[in-house]
């Protein structure tokens, strides 16, 4: 765990910015190959980067009220943490939809070219929540349980036990639905089926991984699972419902 990496540059602040770099430069390249005009992709990664960073303060926000009762300024005091991913990627969808209507571009076709940034922006930002020591996991005997150091947030909640890596389980997962997207894109045929496979198999990913991460109790829903849980099951089916739509479309025209 290493929340501050040199002077007052803080890792996950850090690996975020990265993610956007990267995630940014990826897009472009994707996109020109795709006959998108390099502005319209820039703009839209802005448009994507800042609905994302409310979308997740926001999403946090809406599900921990109970702490920013009374105190209503800290909802703007992102650097003290409280960000939910979920909220990003809708916030994000649903901004990129708009902007791409806005400008009369094919939201599905932007989207197929946009979303393995996204995958691989997951992958550098759980290295930073495993280095910042949030959204960690619950406790756990299994060889790789990782042992945080005095003073971090497991180490409050559970005491000095090993608790599952969950941020690096989501991490390798995300790595891997980035390459698992450009590998199948070969085989697309219709627009939206890269989005598809994306919220499929992030929903897996992330329904599977949250059985071993630490929520607290106003965050656990029916069955036991946690909301994030539940609206990967959302996500999951939408995936299912595109990639349905592509293999029933036909071949796409050449």
């Amino acid at each position: 765990m290493h929340p501050v990496l040199i002077g007052p540059i803080k890792s996950y602040g850090l690996l975020l910015a990265l993610s956007f770099a990267l995630g940014i430069w990826v897009a472009a390249r994707r996109g020109r190959a795709a006959g998108f005009k390099r502005e319209f992709v820039y703009d839209l990664s802005f448009v994507i980067l800042v609905s994302s960073l409310v979308g997740v303060r926001l999403a946090y926000v809406l599900t921990h009220l109970s702490e920013f009762s009374g105190h209503w300024h800290r909802v703007f005091l992102i650097n003290e943490g409280g960000l939910t991913l979920y909220g990003g990627i809708l916030l994000a969808l649903a901004a990129g939809w708009w902007w791409c209507r806005r400008h009369d571009v094919g939201f599905l076709e932007a989207a197929d070219v946009m979303i393995p940034s996204v995958a691989l922006g997951i992958g550098i930002t759980r290295i930073g929540c495993f280095l910042a020591g949030c959204c960690y996991g619950e406790p756990c005997s299994v060889p790789w349980g990782v042992h945080f150091p005095d003073g971090s947030p497991p180490v409050m909640q559970f005491g000095p036990v090993a608790v599952h890596p969950s941020q690096l389980y989501a991490a390798a997962g995300g790595f891997v639905i980035f390459g698992l997207l450009l590998l199948w894109e070969r085989w697309s045929r219709r627009p939206g089926e890269t989005l598809g496979r994306f919220l499929l198999l992030y929903g897996i990913q992330r329904f599977v991984v949250d059985f071993t991460r630490h929520y607290e109790p106003s965050q656990i829903m029916e069955l036991g699972w946690s909301n994030n849980q539940w609206t990967s099951l959302v996500l999951l089916a939408i995936g299912v419902g595109l990639m349905i739509r592509g293999a029933r479309s036909g071949p796409r025209p050449i």
